[in-house]
């Protein structure tokens, strides 16, 4: 893996001598000469580290490796932070720029040759002690391009959770979950070794339209080793989806005892199911069990866990059910199901070997599938004879182990999947990532770079979409063929973890484990709740950390006025409980040249605009808390933005917006004061107007305003009346947003029937209206709607829904919640078919 971050240096090298030519002065053929030395040395670490056993020596030597090119990144980012410091002079301090770019120069001139030789000397000593000399691997790697390439097959992510061999599992836990003789509240556990599919079996019973059906409040939570109470109890509340945004800001301050009645209170009385997923202490239930009512209504609760004693050790009437391992014959089928999924007529050469080695799988699902994603990038019978050759030198007990799989996958990818994959250790176990979230991250790092016909974000992607192709990710929510949220399975996360330590390129501060912030580290993640200044004060932090992360509720005691973290790229600060009123938490981010991702909580600053607008490399802003709402933001000068999240209500301002791609959520008198011309990138739009602030204006948005937005591909309109404009602009609708994937008009008002303008928007899959319409028709033509796959129509007032014959020929799901009685639809037969209809009455 040094050959990953090797090559992102020799890249972060090249990308300065491009982009900052005009500053590099003297220093350009030095940096030049650096540039070729390491990538002779990616290229030989590349071979080393493909070797089938490494050796000591050759682990010494890569290490030292790895500290050199640290060093160069830090030498690199210094420069230019000086560089960017003496440009911001002013007055009399602006005349010494000139010698003091002089010395700079002459400073980094010293240290490139410092590491020159460096190189030297690892160069010489790679042939004093053979390093690397053993038998050069057989059939070599492919590049990072090819492999991405091959991995273009036909994906289909709009998946059902694989049970391969649990069919019999999950229709006997489901017919417990829908047994309506047992009125109390019931409880199944999951029990087995990590790798046998508990969690995919709980998620294909959660996901299963007869539960859904029953249970009027469902909710998903995870445990793991690492847990507080109070976090699990938010999260049940945030996924029964039931609270708005800002009650979920306020609920967050509330104490453990509060989150306990509020959530009881909830669900009382109500038909509900909570997924508890992957508890290892029996103490976690009993904290847990207080907040879930026993009333008679026939919910139940569903734990995993791999301790049989945790299984059958909760209170009350429940049913233990423990998975086994797979038989031959489903291992097969299951390895059959991803390997061979893109290839007709399966040689049987291939099926000989691929059988030999699930056998060496023992059952075990995870296992199977790591495998299967590994051989389904290879096509012929001698890539496969050369895998289970390689597998047969590092069986132990005679087993294919998943670290096994995992380390050979990581062998053959590029360095920027190899980077994606170490990054996955910063989140906490069993936790579900927002693809979006960790696209942003990725690029804020610098671990990914565009090219002429993709952006950074979708190179991001396609090395997502790798990792799940291989089944070191698993796909969890999928929205339009995009992977919205992934998750590691524990056992590859742990192996993404010892790597990361290896390479001093991740540091999990633990609560169980006391340690302090690593002094060569660069990236820390917090994932329990802590004093955040202290945490900064009281520790020798590390000056080269690129990356700072906390997650869950932190607190902030008094006043932090100097981070001195001046090459930070990353500053999450999760969510912030201030203990003193006179907190203000850290107004020195304004001094961090080098960051690209910012995400806080309103309670995190008093005076967000007084440091904002220092931050004009930034990329990502997110924000949180009703407190941002209240406050007047200007982000002119940050011209690098790509990502804007948050709930802008006041004065919103910004300028050369041609690299924003995301913008949530503003209001509409907001968004008309924006240059809707020069959002050309725009990609998710998001307008609200239900903050509840008596400062907001509210006007009609009108249709014309998003003409513009070319390569719009979501946009969410929230209580916003809607103009949809004339009928010209109805007869053009085929030419304009032509990228518009989703619309999701909520809480809104319609004066006229949009179907006639919308249905012909050529590339629309998902349309949700759920507002008020002034006229009460709905009608689909013939051939509208050529793409959509998902329908769904919350209308109370309506009297006619007419769809014609040959309408939406690609829809997999039509909801429709209305007081029109069912048989008044006019729609046809395939439509019925698929039709999920609600019939309101009174006052819904």
């Amino acid at each position: 893996m040094v050959d990953a971050i090797t090559k992102f240096v020799v890249e972060k090298i090249g990308n300065y001598l491009m982009e900052e030519a005009s500053t590099l002065m003297g220093v350009r053929d030095d940096l030049e000469s650096l540039k070729n030395d390491l990538m002779c040395i990616q290229g030989y670490i590349k071979d080393v580290e493909a070797r089938e056993r490494e050796d000591e020596a050759s682990k010494v030597w890569t290490k030292l490796v790895l500290d050199i090119a640290y060093d160069v990144e830090d030498v690199l980012d210094t420069y230019f932070l000086k560089v960017e410091e003496r440009s911001q002079r002013r007055g009399l301090r602006r005349l010494t720029n000139k010698i003091g770019r002089m010395k700079d120069a002459y400073s980094i001139v010293d240290d490139i040759r410092i590491l020159k030789r460096r190189i030297l000397d690892i160069t010489r000593m790679r042939g004093t002690y053979a390093v690397g000399g053993l038998k050069e691997p057989q059939g070599g790697g492919s590049t990072s391009s090819l492999r991405l390439g091959q991995l273009r097959r036909a994906r289909s992510f709009d998946h059902e959770e694989l049970v391969v061999g649990l069919e019999e599992d999950a229709n006997t836990l489901l017919a417990k979950l829908l047994d309506g003789s047992e009125y109390n509240r019931f409880i199944i556990s999951i029990f087995g070794m990590g790798g046998l599919g508990k969690t995919a079996l709980a998620r294909k019973l959660y996901n299963s339209e007869n539960v859904k059906r029953r249970f009027e409040y469902r909710a998903w939570t995870y445990v793991s080793q690492e847990y507080k109470t109070g976090d699990i109890l938010m999260r049940i509340i945030r996924s029964l989806g039931v609270a708005s945004a800002e009650e979920l800001e306020k609920i967050r301050l509330f104490t453990e005892e509060e989150l306990e009645i509020y959530l009881h209170d909830l669900l009382k009385g109500k038909r509900y199911l909570v997924v508890v997923d992957d508890i290892w202490e029996r103490e976690a239930w009993e904290s847990l069990k207080r907040a879930l009512p026993c009333s008679h209504v026939g919910s139940r609760v569903i734990i995993t866990t791999r301790i049989k004693a945790v299984a059958e050790g909760v209170a009350g009437r429940f049913y233990a059910h423990k998975l086994r391992f797979l038989t031959f014959e489903e291992s097969w089928k299951l390895f059959e199901q991803k390997a061979f999924m893109s290839t007709q007529g399966v040689d049987k050469e291939l099926q000989k070997t691929g059988k030999e080695m699930v056998q060496k799988c023992g059952g075990l699902p995870l296992a199977i599938v790591v495998l299967s994603g590994l051989l389904s990038t290879k096509k012929t019978a001698n890539e496969w004879h050369e895998m289970r050759a390689s597998l047969w030198r590092r069986l132990k007990d005679d087993s294919i182990h998943v670290s096994t799989l995992c380390d050979l996958s990581l062998k053959e990818m590029g360095h920027e999947s190899k980077l994606c994959f170490l990054y996955l250790s910063i989140f906490p176990e069993d936790y579900e990532i927002e693809v979006e979230n960790l696209i942003q991250l990725l690029v804020a790092e610098g671990f990914v770079e565009g090219d002429e016909e993709r952006m950074m974000e979708d190179v991001a992607r396609a090395n997502i979409e790798e990792l799940i192709d291989r089944s070191l990710v698993e796909a969890v929510r999928v929205e339009r063929g995009r992977v919205m949220y992934c998750r590691i399975h524990d056992l590859l996360r742990d192996v993404a973890i010892k790597k990361s330590k290896e390479l001093n390129f991740i540091n999990v501060y633990s609560d169980h484990v006391t340690q302090h912030t690593s002094k060569i580290c660069r990236r820390e993640v917090v994932h329990h709740q802590i004093v955040i200044n202290k945490h900064f004060s009281e520790k020798r932090m590390n000056k080269g950390m690129r990356s700072i992360l906390f997650f869950g509720v932190s607190t902030v005691n008094g006043r932090t006025t100097n981070l001195n973290l001046k090459l930070l790229r990353v500053l999450n600060l999760g969510f912030i409980r201030k203990r003193y009123m006179y907190s203000s938490f850290p107004e020195a981010i304004g001094d961090l040249f080098h960051l690209r991702y910012l995400e806080m909580n309103s309670d995190s600053s008093k005076n967000l605009q007084a440091f904002i607008s220092k931050l004009r490399f930034l990329q990502t802003l997110r924000l949180s808390g009703p407190g941002f709402s209240k406050k007047r933001i200007d982000l002119r000068k940050l011209t690098a933005l790509r990502h804007v999240t948050g709930n802008f209500v006041r004065e919103f301002l910004i300028g050369d917006a041609l690299n924003l791609q995301t913008l949530r959520s503003i209001t509409s008198y907001r968004w008309s004061k924006l240059k809707h011309e020069s959002l050309i990138n725009l990609q998710d739009l998001e307008i609200r107007d239900i903050f509840g602030w008596k400062t907001s204006k509210r006007i009609s948005v009108c249709w014309a305003s998003f003409t513009k937005l070319r390569n719009l591909r979501v946009l969410r309109l929230d209580d916003i009346k809607l103009s949809l404009g004339s009928e010209e602009a109805v007869r053009s609708m085929d030419v304009i947003l032509p990228s518009l994937e989703s619309v999701e008009l909520v809480e809104g008002e319609l004066q006229e029937d949009p179907m006639p303008f919308l249905q012909k928007l050529p590339r629309l899959e998902d349309l949700l209206l759920d507002c008020h319409l002034e006229g009460r028709k709905i009608s689909i033509s013939e051939k509208g709607f050529g793409r959509l796959k998902k329908l769904h129509l919350f209308l109370q007032n309506l009297d006619v829904f007419h769809i014609e014959e040959e309408a939406m020929p690609n829809l997999i799901q039509l909801k429709l919640e209305t007081r029109l009685q069912k048989e008044k639809l006019l729609i046809p037969e395939r439509c019925e078919r698929l039709l999920e209809y609600t019939g309101l009455t009174g006052d819904e």
